[in-house]
């Protein structure tokens, strides 16, 4: 017989030996409640990250990540490049008693100029600006990056390099402390680059794993970072579990007793998912009808329907439940989708 123990480990010794000295088994499980953390994760490549798909006969085809794009790194490593420190400061990082410099912050911050086919340009300024936040001076450049794009019939999309130029003249008139500032900031915007241009970043693997965890698993999310996942999925929960921790990550898995009032707590995550769902698209199939559907965009909402219907059939085969008020809502919206998709045919037509 097949038991189950929980992952996590509380602070509580008395509840974890009693959680240790009472498995459950497959009979009297309702499910897992999936703890998802995603912190700073390991230096992944893509070649890596495939490579642990194929070990753990993981899907590939829907959730492995695609390869880092050179744009993204780009817009990664400059985005949230910023800086604070009091103006007038020591060398060694130390505040200045000068008077007349109390209260005045200096920012250094990366502003958006151009974006077009051939390029993306950013710069480094410098603010500066009293505790209010309110801005004394106007900014003043350091440094310009660009991204430059390459493009043609069997180059990846996003791909490109970035040039970072300083304005050397602007930075030499500055003291020691500002330069060094400086400095790093620039340095840790060239590192943050590479490797973003050469490893998956955190974002995209805590959207694989809460992918996986939603539509691969047939989770339900409670509450963010907490899912329901249902007994059937036990084993494929356990190999994310592994990928997680491959990639820097923690999964915990908790068992979850079949009880009315753990089934309950379910429903009620689903039927309010599932409602958020059918409202967004009962919102953007009647925008839909009133500009004009469009065969696209109709495809899109089409294929969305389609995912809650999906996700409505297998929670009822997972937990043998009744959909009630929810059914009939699905009902009602694939009568709107059908409206819809015989006006985009009808449009066609024409």
């Amino acid at each position: 017989m097949t038991t189950y123990e929980p992952d996590l480990r509380t602070n509580n010794r008395g509840l974890n030996k009693y959680l240790q000295d009472n498995p459950l088994d497959a009979d009297s499980l309702l499910g897992f409640v999936a703890l998802l953390s995603v912190g700073k994760v390991e230096d992944i490549s893509h070649s890596e990250l495939r490579s642990w798909f194929q070990a753990m006969d993981l899907n590939q085809a829907d959730y492995l990540p695609g390869e880092p794009r050179s744009v993204d790194a780009y817009e990664s490593a400059t985005g949230g490049a910023k800086v604070k420190y009091p103006l007038g400061t020591n060398p060694n990082g130390t505040k200045k008693q000068t008077h007349e410099k109390v209260g005045q912050t200096i920012t250094l911050m990366m502003r958006h100029v151009v974006r077009d086919e051939d390029r993306i340009v950013r710069h480094l300024v410098r603010e500066l600006a009293d505790h209010n936040d309110e801005a004394l001076s106007y900014e003043v450049k350091l440094a310009e990056a660009e991204f430059k794009r390459q493009i043609g019939p069997n180059i990846p999309i996003g791909s490109g390099d970035m040039g970072l130029t300083r304005e050397l003249d602007e930075i030499d008139r500055l003291d020691a402390y500002e330069q060094t500032m400086i400095t790093s900031l620039i340095t840790k915007i060239e590192a943050d680059f590479e490797r973003g241009r050469q490893y998956i970043s955190a974002t995209r693997i805590s959207k694989m794993l809460r992918d996986y965890i939603e539509h691969g698993a047939g989770g339900i999310r409670l509450q963010n970072g907490a899912y329901f996942v249902p007994f059937q999925h036990g084993a494929l929960l356990g190999s994310l579990r592994e990928l997680a921790a491959r990639c820097g990550a923690q999964i915990n898995r908790i068992p979850l007793l079949n009880t009315a009032d753990q089934r309950e707590m379910v429903g009620d995550a689903f039927n309010a998912k599932v409602g958020q769902d059918l409202d967004a698209l009962a919102r953007d199939i009647a925008k839909e009808q009133t500009a004009g559907a469009a065969a696209y965009r109709v495809r899109k909402l089409h294929a969305r329907f389609s995912q809650v219907q999906q996700e409505a059939k297998q929670y009822q085969e997972n937990l043998g439940a009744e959909l009630g008020d929810t059914e009939a809502r699905i009902k009602m919206i694939n009568s709107q989708m059908a409206t819809l998709l015989m006006s985009t045919n009808s449009n066609v037509d024409k």
